[in-house]
């Protein structure tokens, strides 16, 4: 089955990656932070892997996956 995301997926990881949590994403593209939640879940369910470490109150950081797949973002944006 092949892989399917879309580029606005894309788009709230690297926000993501750039802002470091859900909530700074969230204001950089005026998206709800639930929004950027749910497709960043859908992401890494989709592809099998995690890509973000979820800290509470210390926001996100990139897993080893998480960073090779947002420099794979990066190009196809």
């Amino acid at each position: 089955m092949p892989l399917r995301f879309t580029i606005r997926q894309l788009e709230y990881l690297v926000a993501v990656a750039e802002a470091g949590s859900i909530a700074g994403a969230a204001d950089r593209v005026n998206v709800s932070s639930p929004s950027i939640s749910a497709a960043i879940s859908q992401l890494e369910a989709d592809f099998g892997h995690q890509f973000f470490i979820r800290k509470h109150a210390q926001g996100l950081s990139l897993t080893q996956t998480g960073r090779q797949f947002l420099i794979q973002a990066r190009k196809v944006l």
